[in-house]
């Protein structure tokens, strides 16, 4: 697998300003340009409290490259919502990571392993 994409537990803790979190993403980003998903960014300026630190956040979001889900996506991501939902607890926008990821054969770089462990195929690394 090539570089993996960021979820939001992760880029939270960056923003917030834990070492290991930090430690993590510049490890990764020697490798490659580090990547986020769309909805990951639309989860991060969701908890923008008020406009700098939503500048905060979208300045953070530039140093990275967007993943956008496209129609097959949307599509997995309804199928493993429907088999997951009620039997793992995962929530919508995680599907929506996962089948991106899976179309694009990387892994999910997380805090929250156990929101990805029910998609099988998908790699997963707990980032610190």
């Amino acid at each position: 697998m090539s570089s993996g994409i960021f979820d939001s537990s992760v880029l939270i803790d960056c923003l917030r300003g834990r070492a290991a979190a930090i430690g993590f993403l510049a490890t990764q980003s020697t490798i490659n340009r580090p990547r986020t998903h769309l909805l990951v960014a639309a989860e991060l300026l969701t908890g923008a409290r008020d406009k700098r630190e939503q500048t905060l956040i979208d300045s953070f979001l530039h140093t990275f490259d967007l993943e956008l889900p496209n129609e097959a996506d949307g599509l997995i991501a309804l199928d493993l919502y429907r088999q997951f939902r009620l039997s793992h607890g995962v929530d919508w926008p995680d599907c929506q990571i996962a089948a991106t990821s899976l179309r694009l054969q990387v892994e999910v770089f997380t805090q929250n392993v156990k929101h990805f462990t029910a998609f099988k195929g998908l790699g997963v690394v707990r980032a610190y």
